[in-house]
């Protein structure tokens, strides 16, 4: 063959090949693999890291390939809104934690007991898992886990004489004492508060999401589990309010980082002006290149010990695909303990695989934090419009903050606003 024909080839296999990765109509890969389309959110090192992956699925499974389909994170849900309404929806997807109750709610997604998923549920995390539990079935299986801890400013410790004695051993790092529970951390931070230098122990942001720790420490749920009450009101959920109240208006230890046009946690931790905030493992890079000497410790525990929120995201499989099992069987792979291992270590991200925690070994302790904080994490509230529900809740928390109202009043009316505007409907 000439090299004329060769190009001609070359440039032929190219075009079929552009055409089977974007046009949802072809079924069928050029050597007859029937294709399954997974949309994702995945950045770039992510989805090479996914590439290998599916690649080793395909290996044991040669009628299939997958046909990864990456997508912006920012548009996804209004993208896989309209491909199903058009009927032209992807086999399965990555999808943000609180779209699933929107998609099973919509009986877009499938139930995943209804191929078997009861006898592998209990390998995952319950806190992420409870996101894909809507209305007693499992809609979702987690892929990608987060949450915040406590992140520390270790030279305001010290200079607060709150780091212990040095060890015998001179080469160990000397222990920053950690409060463990909300009232140490109050007693902690009002020796690491000096308004005289603009200086506070702590940094809050008044969303539900970033209040769901204080809430979940106390075992106050936001909603039933079943869905149909918004339990807000409860005593244990005043409790913790108060408790969140009493540190900027009684011991006045936080900074007001709430407030409009104050400086937001995460710069004023960088500054030096905060000496705990709760943060996200996204973080570890970034105060590390800032050059500061941070550390992480578990979020303080009320009345039900430590325990922070969930972010992240799950993987659903559609019901318009002819291929559920063999969908079905490819996540359950993807989200294995021993790709967990894989995924973890080459992303330096937290497993949600149980079996993976003894597989995964971070050179960072920080993210050994993060990864025991994980199993203290409480379920995030399943509603089938979360913006909504923080939008219906925050308000009523920011009066309380800055005293307006009692957490009592606050909290019974922002939950006969989400009875009546979110539930009820």
């Amino acid at each position: 063959m000439n090299e004329r024909k060769l190009i001609v080839v070359a440039v032929i296999a190219y075009l079929a090949l552009v055409f089977v990765c974007w046009d949802d109509s072809i079924t069928s890969s050029p050597d007859g693999r029937k294709i399954l389309t997974f949309w994702h959110t995945y950045n770039d090192q992510e989805e090479q890291v996914l590439r290998s992956i599916i690649k080793d699925w395909e290996t044991a499974n040669a009628s299939f390939t997958i046909r990864p389909v990456r997508i912006p994170f920012d548009g996804h849900k209004a993208k896989l809104r309209t491909a199903l309404t058009v009927g032209q929806g992807p086999d399965m997807a990555r999808v943000d934690w609180s779209f699933v109750c929107e998609l099973a709610r919509k009986n877009s997604v499938i139930d995943l007991e209804t191929l078997g998923f009861e006898k592998i549920r209990d390998q995952y995390l319950p806190a992420p898992l409870k996101s894909a539990f809507i209305d007693g079935k499992y809609y979702g299986i987690p892929d990608q886990s987060t949450c915040v801890a406590m992140f520390y400013n270790r030279q305001m410790f010290k200079a607060a004489g709150l780091i212990g004695p040095a060890e015998e051993d001179q080469n160990k790092v000397e222990e920053v004492v950690l409060p463990k529970t909300w009232e140490e951390f109050i007693e902690v931070g009002k020796k690491l508060t000096d308004k005289s230098k603009d200086q506070y122990a702590f940094a809050m942001t008044n969303t539900l999401w970033w209040n769901l720790p204080f809430f979940n420490s106390y075992g106050a749920r936001i909603v039933s589990e079943d869905g149909k009450k918004c339990v807000l009101d409860s005593d244990s959920a005043v409790q913790a309010l108060e408790m969140m109240a009493s540190l900027v208006n009684e011991h006045k230890i936080e900074a007001g980082a709430w407030r409009p046009g104050a400086i937001s946690p995460e710069q004023g931790f960088v500054n030096g002006k905060y000496a705990m905030v709760f943060m996200g493992p996204w973080n570890l890079a970034k105060f590390a290149t800032a050059k500061m000497d941070f550390g992480v410790g578990l979020i303080p525990g009320g009345t039900a010990g430590t325990s922070t929120n969930v972010g992240g995201t799950d993987v659903v499989i559609f019901k318009g695909t002819n291929y559920a099992a063999e969908c079905y069987d490819f996540l359950t792979f993807f989200t294995s303990a021993e790709n967990q291992k894989t995924w973890c270590t080459e992303l330096n991200q937290l497993p949600i695989n149980l079996g993976a925690y003894d597989l995964v070994s971070f050179d960072d302790p920080n993210l050994r934090v993060f990864m025991e904080q994980m199993k203290h994490a409480g379920p995030n509230p399943v509603v089938k419009d979360y913006a909504l529900l923080e939008d219906l809740i925050n308000p009523e928390v920011e009066a309380v903050l800055s005293g307006q109202k009692t957490a009592r009043e606050a909290l019974t009316t922002a939950a006969k606003k989400v009875q009546e505007r979110l539930i009820d409907l």
